[in-house]
């Protein structure tokens, strides 16, 4: 039995009598930095518990076989995982066998028996009333008063400030919670995260425009770099005025320009965290907050000011419509849509 997390490239190495050995690092180095660093720890995840399932019954894991698939798909669905976990976790076995130099299977379209056994997963798991996901509530301007009247009450704390501005900020910036903060602390990378260099405003003396340059984003896995312009809304809720308040309070040190009063960046998790402990205090059920709340929040909030798709992709930088997924429009608005057809 050999070792099933060892790379085996049947691609590489001696070819025609030529050596390549000398290449094979360099081929794994490329593969794996063909995916995108969380992509990878989702397929990791999968490639290992296939390796040590494979490993218990004693068999090779590549090259992979249907049936060897269909195993492991029962043994996942009789643990109980989710349909979109198993789906992830084939998709890298799937990536593992290309970068091994194998060749790669086949989607499960064309696996009858595979495909047919994740739609049964998928329907026992229904009937046993197991389909229930984390619900992602939008955030709405409403939400932002919420919020603001919490912090009132401790509006001259520096860190105060700097979640009203990355809350605002996120918001108005149609931004992902993780694009404006940083995983960790440690995991900070002024090459990748935002700092202060990435924030200016248009006018010293009279500023109008806030522009936050985002080096790197879920849809710009490539570090091209997008700007993103926040501009005044006349009102309490405006990214501006927050920005620039927590400017003066924050200065021009260096590092991540969501900079605790301790100096620490600001992370997802400690962000997402404080904005559900605010809607607690506000009496709002907050576990169904989460950070992608405030890209559904404006995205719904846009559609119903009658902004057209293309613009809200363009605002959200998405590159598809899927975001129309994001779209919450109420029930009372939905029932309205009968009577306008009617009169068509």
């Amino acid at each position: 039995h050999s070792n099933p997390t060892s790379a085996t490239p049947a691609a590489v190495g001696h070819q025609g009598g030529l050596d390549f050995s000398h290449l094979d690092s360099t081929v794994q180095f490329f593969c794996f930095k063909g995916l995108a660093g969380t992509t990878h720890r989702s397929y990791q995840s999968g490639l290992n518990r296939f390796c040590r399932f494979c490993m218990e019954h004693n068999v090779d894991p590549f090259p992979v076989s249907e049936s060897l698939l269909c195993y492991f798909v029962a043994s996942l669905g009789r643990q109980g995982l989710a349909p979109s976990t198993i789906k992830t976790y084939l998709a890298g076995i799937r990536h593992a066998q290309i970068v091994r130099g194998y060749p790669a299977p086949r989607e499960s379209s064309s696996l009858p028996r595979l495909g047919l056994l994740q739609a049964g997963v998928k329907r026992v798991r229904a009937e046993r009333g197991a389909t229930i996901t984390k619900r992602r509530l939008p955030i709405t301007p409403h939400h932002l008063r919420q919020i603001r009247e919490v912090w009132n009450a401790r509006a001259a704390d520096m860190d105060i400030t700097m979640l009203w501005a990355a809350v605002t900020s996120c918001f108005f910036g149609f931004f992902r919670a993780g694009e404006i903060t940083a995983p960790s602390a440690a995991a900070f990378d002024p090459a990748v995260h935002l700092v202060w260099g990435d924030v200016a405003v248009d006018n010293v003396s009279n500023p109008s425009v806030v522009r936050v340059h985002l080096k790197r984003s879920k849809c710009d896995q490539f570090g091209n770099g997008v700007d993103v312009f926040l501009g005044r809304t006349g009102n309490e809720l405006c990214p501006v005025t927050a920005i620039l308040t927590y400017i003066a309070r924050r200065g021009n040190r260096p590092g991540a320009f969501f900079l605790s009063e301790e100096g620490r960046p600001l992370t997802k998790a400690c962000f997402v965290a404080k904005v559900q402990a605010a809607l607690r205090s506000a009496g709002t059920q907050f576990s169904d907050y989460t950070g992608h709340s405030f890209q559904i929040g404006v995205a719904t909030a846009a559609a119903q000011a009658g902004i057209q798709d293309s613009t809200i992709q363009m605002l959200g930088r998405w590159s598809s419509t899927a975001f129309l997924s994001y779209l919450r429009t109420p029930r009372d608005q939905l029932a309205q849509f009968t009577g306008t057809l009617a009169r068509v």
